[in-house]
């Protein structure tokens, strides 16, 4: 199994859209058998991927119990979010690096039943996007092209490799995501390319984005990817959606071409 994380310190961004087009994408387009891990306590991730929730929360792999999941589950397998997860943010440093190596080792023990797990971290830099980090092969930041949005990338990078000098050495930058672009408008067409020209050397190979269409949030709600609405309404949703997740894809490769063969 090869850990996604996908994690950005702001929120509103585009995390748990990605994160949910990803877990979709490898299983159906890769035939990947895919865990996905709601780390939000907001649980959105939950709410789209609910066809494919099993009954163990996220949180149980903070927890010392040996996990169990049902022996049959469809091609995705949802460990869900709840208001909950935000509780364990709370308490000493120590704890929380105790809890980060339990996280790590709870998800390592299904390795095998998995070929890809996704993980949808949420906006704080604390426990939660931490254990994510340390767990992970590869991580994926989306952003937004707002200035605001911009400026908090250099802290983002700056824990990514953080987390990679204290707990895991392994875990591969695929790139920042522009996200939720507004194509249509001159000033955001000018700051993607300004990002492009900038930050190139950190971007996911391929000079790919996600525009804001509506498409997205309506298949989204109805619990299905954006490619199975039908072709008039997401017809260039679809394509530019699909093109992504193939270059994030290439990224991992050919980690997830060896794990599906």
């Amino acid at each position: 199994m090869h850990v996604l994380a996908i994690a950005n310190q702001k929120g509103g961004v585009g995390k748990t859209t990605l994160a949910a087009l990803v877990a979709f994408y490898f299983a159906q387009k890769r035939k990947c058998r895919v865990l996905a891990v709601d780390l939000d306590s907001q649980a959105n991730l939950s709410t789209t991927l609910r066809e494919f929730r099993v009954e163990v929360p996220a949180s149980a792999l903070f927890g010392d119990a040996p996990l169990s999941l049902p022996a049959v589950r469809p091609a995705i397998a949802l460990l869900h979010g709840a208001p909950a997860l935000a509780d364990l943010e709370l308490g000493l440093a120590a704890a929380h690096r105790r809890r980060v190596r339990t996280f790590v080792a709870q998800l390592a023990s299904l390795r095998e039943a998995f070929d890809v797990c996704v993980i949808d971290s949420p906006p704080t830099a604390g426990l939660r996007m931490v254990g994510a980090l340390a767990a992970a092969d590869f991580v994926v930041v989306p952003i937004e092209l707002e200035r605001y949005s911009r400026d908090g990338v250099k802290a983002m990078l700056q824990m990514v490799f953080g987390v990679r000098a204290e707990y895991n050495p392994r875990v591969k930058l695929l790139g920042l995501l522009p996200s939720r672009v507004m194509s249509g408008q001159p000033r955001q067409r000018a700051a993607l390319a300004d990002v492009f020209a900038h930050y190139g050397d950190y971007l996911v190979p391929g000079q790919v984005a996600i525009s804001t269409r509506s498409a997205i949030p309506r298949a989204l709600e109805e619990g299905i990817p954006v490619w199975q609405l039908p072709r008039a309404v997401a017809h260039e949703a679809s394509a530019e959606v699909l093109r992504a997740l193939e270059a994030l894809a290439a990224a991992m490769q050919p980690t997830t071409e060896e794990t599906a063969s």
